[in-house]
This record gives structure tokens, sequence and C-alpha cells, in this order.
């Protein structure tokens, strides 16, 4: 599936884009964090009223905005840092059971061993995740292998993740992840919407998996 992000400052753009983005990805990821107004009951209304596409939630810190997300009953993800604390997600779970939890790890350095990213992905299911998320940064084409080869052997077991290899040296794995078994492939609708390092664009991505509707 493709997941579109959007990442924008202002309510005019973010719900021009989400116009955009519906018609074109599968999931949609909303940066609510980022807007550079506060989020309310009503402005939520304006965003979600032409909903088609599940959401995901990219949850960045602001409590205020996950309270007013989980009490909407609408948000269908939320991704969650690795270090969030269980309290938040115990809460998400209670108040918001049928919102999947993605917990995600970040590394903008490097790619560690597999060994290593196993032990974090065996901490993520600990903390409840329905979906397990693993991006790191490549500094050589092996790393983007080294993802590739942990993905295809977690989405076998049959277990929900995605990864990825940020930079240039990780475009291999937003260009065939899919191939192994990534649950989502991230895409913004443009260039200038990138939220990652190494991101390529949902056009560009739909020609290499010849998607034509």
């Amino acid at each position: 599936m493709i997941c579109i992000p959007i990442k924008q400052k202002s309510l005019k753009n973010l719900l021009k884009d989400f116009f955009q983005v519906q018609k074109i990805g599968n999931i949609i990821e909303i940066w609510f964090d980022e807007l550079n107004i506060k989020l309310n009951k009503k402005i939520l209304s304006e965003i979600l009223k032409n909903k088609k596409k599940p959401i995901i939630y990219k949850f960045t810190g602001n409590k205020e905005n996950l309270e007013i997300l989980i009490r909407s009953q609408k948000i269908d993800f939320i991704d969650l840092d690795v270090k969030t604390s269980t309290k938040i997600i115990n809460k998400i779970k209670k108040e918001s059971p049928r919102t999947k939890i993605i917990i995600s790890y970040h590394n903008f350095l490097s790619t560690p061993e597999i060994s290593t990213l196993k032990r974090i992905i065996k901490k993520m299911y600990a903390l409840k995740a329905d979906i397990t998320k693993i991006a790191t940064y490549a500094k050589k084409e092996s790393d983007s292998i080294k993802i590739l080869s942990l993905l295809s052997e977690i989405s076998i077991s049959g277990k929900k993740i995605i990864c990825l290899a940020m930079g240039e040296k990780g475009r291999l794995t937003r260009m065939c992840g899919h191939l192994f078994g990534n649950y989502l492939m991230y895409a913004p609708l443009r260039s200038s919407g990138k939220t990652a390092d190494g991101q390529i664009t949902a056009d560009e991505l739909k020609k290499i998996m010849d998607i034509n509707k």
C-alpha cells in the first residue's frame, strides 16, 4: 500500500493536499503536530469531513493533539516512537481500541546490525505494537540489502512491518520494499513534501509498481 505523508504548516495547504492525495494513496499520514494553529474539534472536523482513506497520525509529542485525536475516534493509526511511554500507549489502547498502533524506530546516522534491530522489534511487540516500523540511515548500498533482508524475514513470519532506509543509498528500499512484504510504502505528493531523506514521489513509486490507476 502507498502511504502519502502530509506535513504542512497552514490549514489551507493541509486541506488542499488532503483533497489531492486521497485520489492517489491508499493511506494518508498527517503530521497534525506541525500545524501552526492550535488543533481543536472544529478544525479537526473541517479536515476530516471528506475523509475517504485511512489516516495515520504521526505523533511527535503534542499531547493536546493526541487527546483530541483519540477522542475523535476517527484516526485509524497512530505512529509512536519506540521511546514513547507505556502510559500513553495504554491510554490509546483503552480510549480508542479500534486505532492501530505503529511503534517506530528511527536511526538518522546509521543502520545497526540485524541482531540489534531484531531486539528493538521484540521490544516493540512488548509495547503492544500492531505494526512495527524500522527506519535507518543507509551509508552504503549494503545497508539497504540488510534492511530488505530483515523485512523479508519478519513479513514471511506473518507480522506486519515497515522497513526502510533513509538517504540516497537507501532508495532501493523505497523502490522495491513492497516486493519484500512492506506493509506501507511512503511516498509524498511532490518532492518538496518529503518527510524523510531518500523518499521518491507517489507518481514515481506508482510507475515503479506499475500501478495505472
